[in-house]
């Protein structure tokens, strides 16, 4: 599950003014080898009710009247074409492609016979809502407000600004933007310029990864630059800060070789890393940031540098099945059942200037099995490096989740999962909060509890209870977790007792065939924690792929990983 940043109240009134067109229920032909002879595209927004007029400005404004995605930028992401023979895995695939764009709630893709002996293709597909409003509230005035459309023109552009008050810092700005197909195909070109009140990033990505076996070969490009001040929990007293930069760059290919469900991709990655920290901790206060004494002065932090080439290669034997509620609420999904392992291993090349001499190696790994009553799936995600002078090894850091999906009925679904996350000897200092919104305990979201390893276990069951009109979809669902960290080498680490978190919330998606599911839940801490308290918490998730990695892990990684030419279910 990938968890939005923001979500607010203002979203979800405006959502729940908004209709959806329902999905065609004509069965998909079979194509049989025929020759394509057409392809009718027809693209639809979210079926938005009509807008009070006095309203009509503002709807415009912020997106909720939007320009419906154009034929042209649906025919990208087409693997069949006029002319060429349709197969049903092209169809399915392409399909399936376009319920992966994250500016459309779904598609279908059907092939009818024609009066030639051929077949026409009709795809249809429905929008997500394109709305991006986000907003903070410190005190009693708004702090931070983020605005923006994702789908520009109909185009599959997302972009978003964002203004935040800097108080005694300077007034923060951010501009991200995502051209999710271009040079007509499904290439995608990210930009991140963030000038925040006590920070920066500059991203810039262009890249093809792989989203299909009937891709050749896949690609990317990338370079950052990233300076956060990265904030730690210590048992007492205020949250501390330390100031890392980060300066990354790679490029990379890989190709295809094998056959249809059973294929390896082989090539190779040229990656840059230099970090450099911050060897004393500061508290980020509303009046300025505040030295602390020497009790908290990191004397471990060395800066390092390095370019590696690295050898990529990756095996996968998948196949992909349409399910109805397991993550999302009434959306279709495409669940992947087989397995893919992609294995990255490095060398630092002295000539270029690496103050490193190590072997890098990263690996990450998916598996699913099951049917759309009772699937259960893994994904694992590691790395680590060996230096070679020290003949020792560190940088280890690993993630993943176990989850099994049982579903007694069609609008009931019970999830029970896993999740672990850890590092060890990190030459950045690391640190994981029990109570993290991504990746931790419900409920815990003020505790100070932190470590180096984190796990918690859940359990949730959701059903689906309709909508109010046709133009939404609702459930409801309670949960329990239990999760407890670990000190390892984190600084200010406790290991902590298992904590208990309960809860249940209100589910809505809009339109029903979104892919983005709404949550607004209340969490209660069960064990005790002097800082926990009950939670009121309104979150966006969307629902495409298994699992996404907290954001708290991720900043730990090296930025260099499988994950950045493979696309992982």
């Amino acid at each position: 599950m990938e968890i939005l940043n923001g979500g607010t109240a203002l979203t979800l009134v405006i959502c729940a003014a908004l209709a959806a067109a329902g999905r065609s229920g004509r069965p998909a032909a079979i194509c049989d080898g025929k020759i394509v002879s057409a392809i009718d595209i027809t693209p639809r927004d979210p079926s938005f009710v009509a807008v009070p007029h006095q309203l009509r400005g503002v709807a415009r404004a912020i997106g909720v009247i939007h320009t419906t995605s154009t034929r042209q930028t649906i025919s990208h992401f087409l693997l069949l074409q006029v002319g060429q023979p349709c197969t049903e895995r092209h169809r399915a695939e392409s399909e399936r492609i376009l319920r992966l764009q994250p500016f459309l709630a779904d598609a279908t893709v059907l092939a009818v016979p024609d009066s030639a002996g051929g077949v026409r293709i009709e795809v249809e597909t429905i929008d997500e809502i394109p709305t991006v409003v986000d907003m903070r509230v410190r005190g009693k005035r708004i702090s931070q407000v983020r605005f923006g459309n994702a789908n520009v023109g109909g185009q599959g552009l997302y972009l978003a600004a964002n203004v935040e008050q800097g108080l005694a810092y300077r007034t923060g700005f951010e501009l991200h933007a995502v051209a999710n197909q271009l040079f007509g195909q499904p290439q995608v070109l990210e930009l991140v310029a963030e000038r925040s009140p006590v920070g920066s990033e500059l991203t810039v990505g262009f890249g093809h990864a792989f989203v299909t076996d009937l891709q050749r070969s896949a690609w990317h490009v990338g370079i950052s630059d990233i300076n956060r001040y990265v904030s730690f929990s210590p048992p007492d007293g205020d949250a501390l800060s330390l100031e890392v930069r980060r300066q990354l760059w790679d490029v990379g290919r890989v190709r295809r070789i094998g056959g249809r469900h059973r294929s390896a991709f082989v090539g190779g990655l040229m990656t840059h890393e230099d970090v450099r920290s911050a060897n004393q901790f500061v508290v980020v206060s509303d009046s300025g940031l505040l030295a602390t004494n020497g009790l908290h002065l990191i004397d471990s932090v060395v800066p390092f540098r390095n370019v590696r080439l690295n050898a990529v290669a990756g095996v996968r034997a998948l196949s992909f099945m349409t399910v109805r509620g397991f993550d999302a609420l009434r959306a279709v999904q495409d669940v992947a059942v087989g397995t893919q392992l992609g294995v990255l291993i490095g060398r630092t090349v002295a000539r270029f200037g690496s103050s490193d001499d190590d072997v890098f190696a990263a690996a990450d790994f998916y598996g699913g099995v099951g049917s759309a009553t009772s699937f259960a799936a893994v994904r694992l995600d590691g790395e680590a490096r060996n230096d070679r002078r020290a003949n020792d090894w560190d940088s280890m850091i690993g993630s993943g989740r176990l989850a099994w999906y049982r579903k007694p009925a069609p609008a009931h679904v019970l999830i029970s999962s896993l999740e672990f996350a850890g590092a060890r000897n990190e030459r950045v200092p690391f640190q994981l909060m029990l109570g993290d919104r991504q990746g931790g305990v419900r409920g815990y979201s003020a505790s100070r509890d932190a470590g180096a390893l984190r796990g918690v276990a859940r359990v949730e069951e959701r059903w689906s209870i309709g909508g109010l009109t046709s133009h939404d979809a609702l459930g409801v669902a309670s949960f329990v977790d239990v999760g407890r960290v670990w000190a390892g080498d984190a600084p200010f680490g406790v290991t902590s007792r298992a904590k208990v978190g309960i809860g249940a919330g209100l589910l809505a998606a809009f339109p029903p065939q979104s892919q983005r599911l709404w949550r607004l839940d209340v969490a209660v801490p069960a064990s005790p924690d002097p800082n926990a308290h009950w939670e009121l918490r309104l979150t966006g998730t969307w629902t495409r792929r298994f699992w996404r990695e907290p954001d708290d892990v991720a900043r730990g990684r090296s930025g260099a990983a499988p994950s950045a030419i493979f696309t992982w279910p």
